[in-house]
């Protein structure tokens, strides 16, 4: 056990994206406009040890070429609008106007439907498109168009992960959550067996916190893909809205369960999902659903964004499996791709070319990816990260169930429509309304109903669509009752059980073998 404690606090390696803990600001590079031969790149603005990593990345850069970068971090809420201001116009000279740009995967397929993303036909033979992750290359088309508009930088793999310490000392496994059944029956048990950390305080099993939050759409599809459902199908004329098919119902119903019971995720309602992950950093909670970059950053100090002094560090941080459905165990995959804006200055098209070049070599990813925590996009680098077993989890996901969203351009207006879906059910909630099933029930057509308008497609009988959402919605979800139980675990001195055990078993040996010795000398 103490192996594997000082090998989970010295491995050094990766993992979101997406803000599961609070983002650390970055110096926005913007104070005048950069000179004529200096290249311009936009990124996401992460956190502080991200940031610095890539300005020396972008130092190595100008070393081996002689033309510097200069940076410029874009708050993730405010991104999208304002890029789809921005490169609707073209680059003047001397311009903050970027060369290379990151966007989300789910966004390419709109900004190269708009013609703001230039196709990167002529650099597919220097890139060699076979090393990156297949699901993540289909975000880099429009739909079924084989046109390549984009390069995967980095992989936003969710999965649960779990308190070490805490789950261990409960004697927990991956096997006794395979089901979503046996995965609420555990919550259940947990909850009430009043679990404490090392300071007392009370563990809640697990929360989303989906109150107001933007991560609602990569909650749910997993619960959606492992019944068979989807927010989006296919059509031979196009698509259409799938969330009020009946596979779909079924893992929605699934998922709002653990919305509504409030003695397993007794904060759901009321928090967003950036404090679920402030709760488990303190170990207030054993299970969140989340991003790796957890993993790396436990590994850092805080005055660079790190969470090293963390009560989750001391305690160790695992990635458990995540309960599947009659279909599979699907997991997400988003992630960040690599872009050149099609307005760009034609007088630093070259230069341009060559820095996305560098930044999506194999190297180059993997130095990134360290430092941000996220899972490189390359396979070859996806296989060492294999290596550590905090990551087993998430790359087994990935490589055999790994799955992401529709690559079509409506996909930003469907997550934000998803979104807001979710937040006002959690509100109907919380507040405790009375008629909380029909209000959901109709939100769910609403949202079905919105996604359809934006296809132009529309169903022929309206009545038994809002019907069949609502018997869908009202139906029991199953719970298996954990046999196993569940021993207390307080505010120990920090010796796991399995610890302890050891401990007791080495004391054991050496009591016998002085016994042993001690009568060899007699004899």
């Amino acid at each position: 056990m103490l192996g594997r404690i000082y090998g989970i606090a010295l491995f050094v390696i990766t993992l979101a994206l997406v803000g599961v803990v609070p983002a650390f600001a970055v110096p926005e590079l913007r104070a005048a406009a950069p000179p004529p031969d200096t290249l311009v790149l936009w990124v996401m603005d992460q956190d502080i040890n991200t940031g610095t990593a890539l300005q020396k990345l972008m130092r190595k850069y100008t070393q081996q070429s002689g033309i510097s970068v200069k940076i410029r971090f874009l708050d993730w809420g405010a991104a999208f609008a304002e890029l789809n201001k921005v490169l609707a116009t073209e680059a003047g000279s001397g311009t903050d106007y970027p060369d290379v740009l990151q966007l989300g995967s789910t966004w390419v397929p709109y900004f190269a439907k708009a013609g703001l993303i230039s196709p990167l036909t002529e650099m597919l033979d220097a890139v060699d498109t076979s090393r990156f992750y297949p699901e993540m290359m289909k975000a880099s088309h429009i739909g079924r168009d084989t046109v390549v508009y984009s390069i995967p930088w980095f992989l936003d793999v969710r999965g649960f992960f779990a308190n070490e310490r805490i789950w261990l000392e409960l004697g927990l496994h991956d096997s006794e959550i395979e089901t979503y059944p046996q995965f609420f029956g555990v919550l259940r048990a947990i909850a009430e067996a009043k679990v404490q950390n090392r300071a007392g305080g009370l563990v809640v099993p697990f929360e989303f916190g989906v109150k107001d939050d933007w991560t609602g759409y990569q909650q749910m599809s997993p619960f959606l893909w492992n019944f068979g459902g989807d927010f989006v199908a296919e059509t031979e004329n196009g698509y259409r809205s799938a969330l009020a098919d009946s596979s779909t119902l079924v893992g929605l119903r699934v998922y709002l369960k653990l919305l509504r019971d409030q003695d397993v995720s007794p904060h759901n309602l009321h928090e967003n999902s950036s404090s679920a992950a402030d709760r488990f950093v303190r170990s207030e909670q054993l299970l969140i659903f989340g991003t790796p970059e957890l993993i790396r950053k436990i590994e850092f100090d805080s005055d660079i964004g790190g969470l090293k002094e963390s009560p989750i560090a001391k305690d160790g941080l695992i990635s458990v499996s995540a309960p599947g459905g009659p279909v599979g165990n699907f997991t997400f995959v988003g992630g960040s791709h690599l872009v050149l804006p099609k307005n760009g200055n034609l007088s630093k098209r070259k230069e341009a070319n060559d820095l996305f070049l560098f930044m999506v070599r194999a190297d180059n990813i993997d130095y990134y990816s360290r430092q941000s925590g996220f899972i490189p996009s390359d396979e070859s680098l996806i296989r060492i990260w294999m290596q550590d077993s905090r990551y087993s989890h998430l790359v087994t996901g990935l490589e055999h169930n790994g799955r992401s969203c529709q690559n079509i351009p409506e996909w930003s207006e469907i997550e934000m429509l998803v979104n807001a879906m979710v937040n006002s059910v959690a509100r109907n909630i919380a507040q405790g309304d009375p008629g909380v099933d029909d209000a959901t029930a109709r939100l769910v057509l609403e949202t079905h109903e919105k996604i359809n308008g934006l296809f132009g497609y529309k169903d022929t009988d309206r009545a038994a669509v809002r019907k069949r959402i609502r018997d869908a919605l009202m139906q029991p979800v199953e719970e298996k009752k954990y046999d196993k139980g569940i021993s207390f675990v307080g505010n120990s001195s920090g010796f796991s059980p399995r610890l302890i055990v050891v401990v007791s078993l080495g004391a054991v040996a050496v009591v016998l073998l002085l016994i042993f010795m001690i009568r060899f000398r007699k004899h």
